[in-house]
């Protein structure tokens, strides 16, 4: 069990530590241009690729999809409980416990611990917590509503055009299948790389509010996973998918935000940075978890 583990842990960490090391040797990649290219281009064909691609009904996206908004209510109420216990700007910090890094961190690791079905569960998953932080999370931090930008995501208009080729059995035309899979193969590698090269571009300012957000983040995470697993009765590998996308660390997109918006992104940034160190320290005792529940091993 544990060397299957270091099976899943290892391409994290040495993808990540790839982008670590160009960020840190200063060689001058455009992160901006790269990660606009992810969200624009290889997101949206990896989500249209894999949902059209495996057997997977529509009854188990809606369920996932459940599962996520689920997750995320749990996770805003029950971090807006502690911010207002601690005296911590709402503002600043709820988003950071809220919403996790399910894409750059969360997809790669569902799809190296369950396969490919795995990926189209947690592309079920992360759809919705992408929606999440460009509506909801984008108005916190900003205190102003921004869902127009729904309509201006290519995200959200490959999976609507997913759900219609899934829900009326049409058949994908090889040339487009082949054109969106080679296209999405881009987003995973890509998305470790650019966390390695932000993690050396931000900084903490002020360890003691990082360090209890990162930690609280972890917590409120298995606290929101458990129980909606428990209340909507999943088991075997969608229990294991939701479990390990709800515990993920705080989402680089908090900080982008934070920066466009807030005096004080420099304690997003730093809770960005301790929260993704956290969970990787711990991520062999996560994943360990994550299969007790799926049980299952990993592929």
């Amino acid at each position: 069990m544990y060397s299957e583990i270091f099976t899943v842990v290892a391409p994290i960490f040495i993808i990540t530590g790839v982008g670590f090391a160009l960020g840190r040797f200063n060689t001058g990649i455009d992160t901006r241009s790269i990660s606009t290219v992810v969200i624009l281009v290889a997101t949206p064909c990896l989500v249209f690729s894999t949902l059209t691609s495996l057997d997977i009904d529509l009854t188990t996206l809606g369920r996932m999809a459940l599962a996520a908004v689920s997750c995320i209510i749990v996770a805003v109420l029950l971090g807006l409980a502690v911010l207002l216990l601690v005296r911590l700007p709402v503002r600043t910090f709820l988003t950071s416990l809220a919403l996790p890094n399910s894409g750059n961190i969360g997809l790669p690791l569902v799809l190296l611990a369950f396969g490919d079905a795995g990926l189209a569960l947690g592309i079920s998953y992360f759809f919705v917590v992408a929606l999440f932080q460009y509506t909801v999370g984008a108005s916190i931090i900003s205190g102003q509503y921004r869902y127009g930008e729904l309509l201006r995501q290519p995200l959200v208009w490959s999976v609507i055009l997913a759900l219609i080729v899934v829900s009326t059995g049409l058949e994908v035309p090889e040339v487009i299948a082949k054109s969106t899979e080679i296209t999405g193969a881009l987003m995973i590698p890509a998305m470790l790389i650019m966390l390695g090269i932000s993690l050396t571009q931000l900084t903490v300012s002020d360890l003691g509010p990082a360090l209890f957000v990162a930690v609280a983040r972890l917590g409120i995470g298995v606290a929101a996973g458990l129980g909606v697993i428990s209340a909507l009765s999943l088991s075997g590998i969608e229990a294991g998918v939701v479990f390990l996308m709800a515990t993920m660390p705080t989402a680089i997109i908090n900080y982008v935000f934070a920066e466009r918006y807030r005096p004080d992104a420099a304690k997003v940034a730093g809770a960005v940075v301790v929260s993704t160190l956290f969970t990787f320290a711990v991520l062999p005792g996560l994943l360990l978890l994550t299969f007790f529940i799926a049980g299952v091993t990993p592929q």
